[in-house]
């Protein structure tokens, strides 16, 4: 059965023995200093690889401090632990999709989760909104917009090893990123008890998953993931764990770039699972193109014999209505399969 005609988060969890050796865990620091060296060359090889099979992998020498780090996961946890009300006041609308939220879906389904979502300051040109920030917090604004900057450019130089490992020049990809991204930070909080117990707010009642499996719409994502285990991605008829890995960033290819590479590399399915006895946060940063980029397959993944699979894709287009779908169930989510030829 198809995988998009089934529901996955039924299918079992696989033995764990292997999956270690499968998602690498790849030095990216030659990426940084000279990414014509045999070092890079390795690290280009090994993301290429981890994207044509499992979409996932983790990186170490990433270039962003472990005081970075633990700065942004200080501000989260203060955030999550407001009241309610309080977070409430920056709480996200169908027409401004930045700030708080706590009753998503995926998939047309609740997860069981708190978010916090924000992007480069401005009017972004994909909603014309704003970021919504919470009272008083100044430093809260600060430590994000900077960990942002250092997401973007780990984000870029990942970008570069995804054109090499296409045969493409490095920076071949750059005009729809560099400046002008519409990428966003996303704040996770899982909790044990429904944060929506009680609320008196309208909801589905069945919250039986953190996220409900998934890919992610943009380019590529960076993941910065605590201790507590719950992400899972999926592969032939099983989900994995992800481990966790200390100092490491984990990576997942996305949508777009499933199309750019005409399907070569692949958009993880991936999920997370409900806490039942101890909560989880996450963050990732979702590094999306430029709101006019229009997204097809790229010229050296398509030939007479390897036609291009995908029509073209107007990127702000899309994640409007990505977003509308995590909003409220307002149909069929929108996938690339709709773009196929």
């Amino acid at each position: 059965m198809h995988a998009e005609t089934q529901d996955l988060d039924r299918m079992p969890v696989a033995e764990q023995s292997s999956i270690l050796e499968q998602v690498p865990i790849i030095d990216v620091a030659q990426l940084f200093h000279d990414i014509s060296s045999r070092g890079a060359s390795d690290a280009i090889d090994q993301i290429a690889q981890a994207c044509k099979t499992w979409g996932f992998f983790q990186v170490v020498n990433h270039g962003i401090s472990s005081a970075q780090i633990e700065a942004v996961w200080q501000q989260t946890h203060d955030l999550f632990a407001l009241p309610l009300q309080e977070k409430l006041e920056i709480r996200r609308s169908k027409e401004n999709p930045w700030g708080f939220y706590n009753n998503e879906l995926t998939k047309n389904q609740r997860d069981k989760k708190e978010v916090f979502d924000f992007t480069r300051e401005g009017i972004d040109p994909i909603y014309g909104q704003c970021n919504r920030w919470p009272r008083g917090r100044d430093e809260f604004k600060i430590t994000m917009m900077a960990y942002l900057d250092a997401c973007t450019a780990l984000s870029l130089k990942l970008l570069e090893a995804f054109c090499l490992g296409l045969d493409l020049p490095a920076d071949f990809m750059r005009r729809d990123f560099a400046g002008n991204h519409t990428g966003f930070i996303r704040l996770n909080y899982y909790p044990v008890r429904d944060p929506l117990a009680d609320s008196g707010e309208e909801h589905q009642a069945t919250a039986d998953l953190g996220i409900h499996h998934h890919t992610d719409a943009g380019g590529l994502t960076v993941l910065l993931q605590d201790q507590v285990s719950g992400l899972q991605v999926y592969r032939d008829g099983f989900w994995y764990d992800i481990p966790t890995v200390e100092g490491a960033m984990v990576i997942n290819t996305g949508d777009m770039m499933q199309v750019w590479s005409n399907d070569i590399y692949k958009a993880a399915i991936h999920r997370v699972l409900a806490m039942d006895a101890r909560e989880r946060y996450s963050i990732p940063f979702f590094f999306n193109p430029a709101a006019n980029c229009k997204v097809s397959p790229l010229p050296s993944v398509v030939d007479e014999q390897n036609p291009g699979r995908y029509n073209p894709i107007e990127w702000g287009s899309f994640r409007g209505k990505r977003s509308d779908g995590d909003y409220a169930d307002y149909g069929t989510e929108v996938q690339i399969s709709q773009y196929r030829k």
